[in-house]
């Protein structure tokens, strides 16, 4: 009994010999995680773990670097096409010279397209101003004969006495033409005064007096039609500082400009109403600052396609825009007025005044239901 159940046992354990490595394999495997020191294990699983954050952070940190060097690189290319379009855009409206320090903003492609700008900028300064210079010498050239012409015409009167309505009309041509030549010279001076600056003519004026003053004359020059003068600054405003309405410049120019404006103001206003100032300090950065001031009429204004060309010299617009003040207008009203209407120069006296002031001058139409012209004036501030 006892030897046939060892049989048994060894067959069986002999039909069960095949399974035996895969559990031996398994055993040994643990046997040999399990023989491992347990301080070599953490320090293989924290070394594993640290790692990657590591990788990770160093990924970020290229990452916000590059960014950051991108957003300096834009902003700063953007700075200096920001520049060469705005020196562009001043020489398209007639600052020639605005694009002269562009030489100077590096030397790459933007830089070399810079220098371009600035020398094209200097060769349209050059040649407007030897235009301005030939066609003041030419004035000046027409001079001579009308002077020669206007001695002949009065020998004339002593050789013929019956041609004196003749005699006088040549006269009256040969003088107007002469006081026409006189303004454009007028103009052409000032245009260049634009280019060749004359600082030792500047002084600092107090542009809310000039005003003040400017328009009392007018406003007794046309006292019969009834037009009142008007400032609209708020003299109760303590905030305001008298050192704002300071700007330097040529007063005798500046007065002429602005007597120009406002005169054209109480030509054209309706008898009874009003020429009125106004005048607002515009904060440009920290240091510099401009006066923006508005004459203001009430008059029938002017079509919106003729507001930019009332600054150009012979423009002369409708009747809508010359119609006399009334029929007591004194002399010296309606010759003022004949003089400035027929020669049509001005505003553009005025506009050449301002320019070489570094100011701008625009016109719009009134839009506070009141019908009128608005003439402004952009001066730069003293400092």
């Amino acid at each position: 009994m006892t030897s046939a159940c060892n049989r048994r046992a060894n067959l069986s354990g002999s039909s069960s010999a095949p399974s035996s490595p895969k559990r031996c394999a398994s055993t040994k495997h643990s046997a040999k995680r399990d023989s491992m020191p347990a301080n070599s294990f953490s320090t293989f699983c924290n070394a594993a773990c640290s790692r990657a954050p590591s990788s990770s952070k160093l990924l970020t940190n290229i990452l916000l670097f590059s960014v950051l060097a991108c957003y300096w690189f834009s902003r700063t290319l953007s700075k200096r096409i920001r520049l060469v379009q705005l020196k562009v855009h001043r020489m398209s409206e007639g600052d020639y010279l605005a694009g002269d320090d562009l030489s100077q903003l590096g030397d790459d492609e933007l830089g070399i397209l810079a220098k371009d700008v600035a020398g094209l900028s200097n060769r349209l300064a050059d040649s407007e101003m030897s235009r301005k210079q030939m066609l003041s010498d030419i004035s000046h050239e027409l001079r001579s004969p009308l002077a020669r012409l206007e001695v002949a015409t009065e020998l004339t009167r002593d050789y013929a006495p019956n041609a004196t309505h003749y005699l006088d009309r040549i006269q009256k041509e040969s003088t107007r033409m002469n006081e026409l030549i006189g303004q454009i010279i007028h103009i052409q001076s000032l245009q260049m005064q634009r280019y060749v600056a004359r600082p030792e003519d500047c002084e600092s004026i107090d542009i809310a007096m000039l005003l003040d003053e400017i328009g009392q004359d007018v406003s007794f020059e046309f006292y019969d039609k009834h037009v009142e003068w008007q400032s609209l600054r708020n003299k109760d405003n303590s905030s305001d500082d008298e050192l704002s309405y300071l700007i330097i410049g040529n007063r005798e120019q500046l007065h002429s400009a602005f007597e120009n404006v406002i005169r054209n103001a109480f030509i054209h206003s309706n008898s009874h109403s009003i020429v009125s100032s106004k005048i607002e300090t515009i904060k440009l950065t920290h240091q510099t600052s401009t006066l923006k001031i508005s004459i203001i009429d009430q008059g029938a204004g002017i079509d919106n396609d003729n507001l930019e060309r009332i600054f150009q010299p012979f423009v002369r617009l409708d009747a809508s825009r010359q119609r006399p003040t009334s029929p007591t207008a004194n002399s010296t009203a309606n010759k003022t007025r004949k003089k400035e209407d027929g020669y049509g120069l001005g505003l553009a006296i005025a506009q050449a005044i301002i320019a070489a002031h570094k100011g701008q001058i625009s016109a719009r139409n009134r839009e506070d239901g009141v019908t009128g012209l608005v003439v402004e004036i952009v001066l730069p501030v003293s400092t």
